[in-house]
């Protein structure tokens, strides 16, 4: 009959369900992994059951004798991690020779794809999606990505030493568009779940995550999200809302609202970078959200956090550089970069 909706199929063998019209139309993922929530915890609760008070928030008192402790152990554990990684002296070294040369080193063996993925609706958004030369479209790739909200255009050139160092190992780097903000999460209903529903943002950097997947460049268990600033908070909500979509994650915190819904999964290998003081983004946003990953954690992948003494440290070269080599190092090992050769 002429007008009438396109009858969505059944499920299909074994329950699975099997994609509708639209879902093949605009290429979506036909099987979205769904967010894993415990029903009886959607909040955060401290010993005692006191409803759902936060209780990480003295982790807000970032000069109190107990947070200081708390900073110092954490760095003491990272460090240690991070340092037993092998790749990471290649990697240092490697961005030092790439800053001594501006950034150009190996800029002619890297290529930048500028493409247009799927949002949720059916609408276009950019990327760009950079990786060496020749690199196979195979669905095995090592891959990070990273996003940027629709009004704010990058302010650097993708070719940064980061991208190159990571593109020297094998790596694809891929940087997003995402429209809206982060609406808030609904509260539980009557079926007792909530649900991440409502965010612009977070389903266009999913979207754009199954893009990456869908065109052969990787595949979950190698795909890493990183971000720094907006992208590194929003980071941090999309691996509390879906744990299994990624094979490591690089955020710098996320939303109160999102730290309150975490509960027990087996989250991915997950570095939290962020600093004592200045910057976008408050100090315990990172604290917090680490705090949670680690009391909700209930498999072995560890749940780090780098927290810098001093903003304008960080950004001096060697203090900058010392930070991504951490996080390359990181993301190598989980994501199985190697250094050529």
């Amino acid at each position: 009959m002429a007008g009438a909706p396109t009858p969505v199929p059944g499920r299909g063998p074994l329950g699975v369900p099997q994609p509708t019209a639209t879902q093949i139309g605009v290429g979506a993922n036909p099987s979205p992994s769904a967010p894993r929530m415990n029903p009886f915890a959607t909040q955060v609760r401290p010993l005692g059951g006191r409803g759902s008070e936060n209780p990480y928030d003295w982790l807000e008192n970032v000069h109190s004798k107990r947070t200081r402790h708390w900073i110092a152990a954490e760095n003491q554990k990272t460090a240690r991690a991070l340092a037993e990684i092998p790749q990471r002296a290649w990697i240092a070294s490697r961005l030092e020779q790439l800053q001594a040369a501006g950034g150009d080193g190996a800029s002619h063996d890297v290529i930048v794809e500028h493409v247009l993925y799927l949002g949720p609706d059916g609408t276009r958004l950019p990327m760009e999606i950079a990786h060496r030369r020749g690199s196979p479209r195979d669905g095995n790739q090592p891959t990070l990505l990273s996003v940027y909200p629709a009004a704010n255009e990058p302010q650097t050139a993708l070719l940064q030493p980061f991208v190159l160092a990571w593109a020297a190992m094998g790596g694809v780097y891929a940087r997003a568009q995402v429209r809206g903000g982060v609406a808030p999460v609904p509260t539980s209903g009557a079926g007792g779940k909530a649900l991440p529903a409502g965010s612009p943002a977070l389903s266009d950097l999913f979207a754009a995550a199954q893009s990456l997947i869908d065109q052969r460049y990787t595949r979950r268990a190698r795909l890493g999200i990183y971000g720094r600033g907006f992208g590194g908070l929003l980071a941090g909500a999309a691996v509390i809302l879906r744990p299994d979509f990624f094979g490591a994650a690089l955020p710098t915190g996320t939303w109160a609202r999102y730290r309150r819904i975490a509960s027990g999964n087996c989250f991915p290998p997950t570095l939290i970078v962020t600093a004592e003081h200045g910057g976008n983004i408050r100090p315990w946003e990172g604290y917090e959200l680490a705090a949670v990953l680690q009391a909700e954690q209930v498999c072995g992948r560890p749940i780090l956090i780098r927290i810098d003494s001093d903003e304008a440290q960080r950004e001096a070269l060697t203090g900058r550089r010392e930070r991504t080599a951490d996080e390359l190092a990181f993301a190598a090992k989980w994501l199985g970069a190697q250094p050529p050769g």
